[in-house]
């Protein structure tokens, strides 16, 4: 060949950087060196191993790098840029590229004529890993009862492995139900949900369905529970049970004394004890003889130039959330699964979110009113997944915010412009499920249930929400940070002022609280054309702030002296504010706004939510001239026609954004967002779940 002796050039996908997407540039492959074989990759295929890789930190993970590790050539590192930068090998093997190098020991020659490239590409890692463990590791033999927990590629492989030996019953444990009929196409005779298990656990369930408990358990996951539950599931006496997943959080697996006793073996298997270069072209054969089973293991193709989407595909699996597991802890980032939409729900992808007081408020409440385990999180923006059936409002694509007030559109309510409390689907903020079966779509890897919150539940990176909390919003108005503050914050209180108020154009207004909310008055009073706006904020730093929102004048109650809020709003205005705003949840404050408004006509918004509980009380004097105090809910917003409009009026450059966002941090920072707000050093924090760490692109939809 014209390119022996010599260096090739061609193209490989680099991974520079943890969890940043790869970059298809040019890469130098030099000759093989003695007892090593340069090969033209034909195709590769995408394992779990190199997610796992592309995601470790330094000095574990090494960059930039060759990943892919299961592929097939054709015979013909060694590996840099085209610049001479080093590139580190993988596993041996770094197949994401056209030309790689490998030692002959880690070469299997297999018959084209037994196996098309793409099956055989299988054979390099997940199948045969499977099979294996079910024929060499387990050695499962005819008329056994095996359960197989945890369905992906390497658990569905051993559960084709033992039906083709025999086995007279295969028991498939996955929390996705589509798992089911995939299932049965390599032998799955039962199928466990573990969510529908009620009070039984798992091993009790297969133990009744297996009478007694499997002869043969393959946990193909990596949670040290799974583990537990998979040995507790093998029969006693002669059960052996296999690991074959990697502990995700390198937690240890634990087996009480007693257990020890009954007679049970348990084995960890690596390649599921395959011997390559004898067994991989065994299986070769085997496909040949239509004997194994491999074409249904391959459900997408792409280029290389594509690699990007076959992470992506595979990451929708490892839907990754903040889980708050005890009220005021931090979060842990841990894999969460996410149920497929049912009737009237859509599953959107996550692509920011961002953090609220409301948020703040549940994280410490304690129970019963606060409901743990919990996914947080209400203010955000994404892209619709999939939709459930009847959807129509909806497509795959859309760019969608979370509203967590409902909007049906139907009701009498809905249909008014005098309320936005809809009332077929009113808040419930003890509603910890679905809107319209309580149930929940969210729940550990496990299989333990996590409540909803506010139905939203935007700390995750896929979430499912009914349609009536769903808004389409035009990427071309707005981008996804600034359509997440419309979220929640920004429109309550722009809202606020537009709808609930009714700002006019020369009235004068007061805002108590200067945060994100008390900013968003200030800033809806401004469009109105108020022409005098006072912000009220113990915090000095906020003058300055609220002057880029409309802010004239600013008042520290530090240092009113003697003399009251109320007192000193009256001298500003001239005998009271037109419109004032209470926007922090003190009912001392709601007295002072209340006082602070013009007798005769003022009127005072109640924004904030009384974080002592306490009542607000007007006295009985105060109540007879003339001044009207009501509360609001996201402003009086109706989500489906005001956000959209906030949107438009951004585009128009008309209603200020840009200025909330004060901080941005990727999605594993989570909680230094808690600590900025609760500090007061933060208006808005976005959290990136793709940014910066950049775990996948957004598939061109923006």
């Amino acid at each position: 060949m014209a390119t022996k002796g010599k260096t090739i050039r061609c193209k490989g996908a680099v991974c520079w950087k943890r969890g940043e997407p790869l970059v298809i540039e040019e890469v130098d492959v030099a000759p093989p060196q003695p007892s090593e074989v340069r090969i033209k990759i034909i195709c590769t295929s995408l394992c779990h191993s190199d997610l796992t890789f592309w995601t470790l930190p330094e000095p574990i993970g090494f960059f930039p790098r060759i990943l892919g590790h299961e592929a097939v050539g054709d015979g013909s590192s060694r590996l840099s840029t085209a610049s001479g930068q080093r590139l580190h090998h993988f596993l041996n093997v770094s197949s994401f590229v056209e030309y790689t190098v490998l030692d002959v020991a880690h070469l299997v020659k297999v018959d084209p004529a037994d196996v098309p490239p793409e099956k055989a590409c299988l054979l390099s890692c997940g199948v045969s890993t499977g099979v294996g463990a079910a024929w060499r590791t387990a050695g499962v033999e005819k008329g056994s009862k095996v359960a197989v927990f945890g369905l992906g590629s390497i658990g569905l492989a051993v559960a084709e492995g033992a039906r083709l030996r025999g086995a007279s019953q295969i028991i498939g444990v996955d929390l996705n139900p589509d798992k089911h009929e995939i299932g049965k196409k390599f032998g799955i005779t039962d199928f466990i949900i573990p969510k529908e298990c009620g009070d039984k656990s798992l091993s009790q369930v297969v133990k009744e369905l297996t009478g007694g408990g499997a002869d043969y358990c393959f946990e193909c996951v990596g949670i040290a529970s799974l583990m537990s539950e998979a040995y507790s599931s093998s029969r006693p006496g002669r059960g052996k049970t296999v690991i074959l997943g990697v502990e995700m959080k390198g937690a240890p697996f634990c087996i009480g004394s007693g257990e020890l006793l009954q007679g049970r073996t348990v084995v960890g298997s690596l390649f599921g004890g395959v011997k390559p270069k004898t067994d991989i072209p065994n299986f070769a054969r085997l496909y040949k003889r239509k004997e194994l089973q491999l074409d249904a293991f391959i459900t997408h193709e792409v280029s290389l130039d594509e690699i990007n989407q076959a992470f992506e595909l595979l990451l929708l699996k490892l839907n990754a959330g903040a889980v708050c597991w005890k009220r005021g802890e931090p979060l842990v980032i841990e894999e969460v699964d996410v149920a497929p939409p049912q009737p009237s729900e859509v599953r959107i992808k996550i692509i920011c979110t961002s953090l609220c007081h409301t948020d703040i408020t549940f994280w410490t409440i304690p129970e019963p009113f606060g409901f743990f385990p919990i996914i947080l999180g209400h203010e955000a923006v994404g892209i619709v997944e999939s939709v459930g059936e009847g959807v129509r409002e909806f497509k795959e694509g859309d760019m969608v915010v979370p509203s967590f007030l409902a909007d049906c559109g139907e009701c009498v309510d809905c249909k008014s412009e005098k309320s936005n409390m809809c009332a077929t689907f009113p808040l419930t903020p003890s509603r910890t499920g679905m809107l319209r079966d309580g149930s929940s779509r969210l729940s550990t890897a496990s299989g333990q249930r996590l409540h909803h919150f506010l139905n939203v539940s935007s700390f995750l990176e896929y979430t499912v929400l009914d349609v009536a909390h769903l808004v389409k919003v035009d990427p071309a108005d707005v981008p996804p940070e600034k359509a997440c503050l419309l979220s929640c914050g920004v429109s309550t209180g722009v809202g606020a002022a537009w709808r609930t108020a009714g700002v006019e154009k020369g009235s004068k207004v007061a805002v108590f609280g200067l945060g994100s909310v008390g900013l968003a008055v200030a800033e809806g009073a401004r469009l109105r054309g108020a022409s005098q706006i006072i912000g009220v904020d113990l915090n000095p730093d906020k003058h300055e702030i609220g002057k880029k929102f409309g802010i004239t004048d600013f008042i520290n109650p530090k240092e009113c002296g003697d003399k009251s809020l109320s007192q000193v709003v009256k001298e500003l205005t001239g005998g009271g504010a037109d419109y004032c705003f209470e926007c922090v949840g003190l009912a001392s404050l709601m007295s002072e706004a209340y006082s602070s408004s013009r007798p005769g006509r003022g009127k005072t918004v109640i924004l904030g939510v009384e974080m002592n509980g306490a009542p607000h009380c007007i006295g009985a004097g105060e109540l007879l001239q003339g001044r009207t105090v009501v509360g609001s809910l996201f402003g009086g917003v109706k989500p489906k026609t005001d956000i959209p409009n906030f949107a438009r009026l951004y585009k128009r450059k008309e209603l200020q954004l840009d200025d909330f966002i004060t901080h941005q941090v990727s999605f594993d920072e989570i909680n230094q967002a808690f600590e900025l707000l609760m500090q007061g050093k933060s208006l808005r924090c976005i959290i990136w779940m793709d940014k910066p760490t950049n775990r996948i692109n957004q598939l061109g939809l923006l």
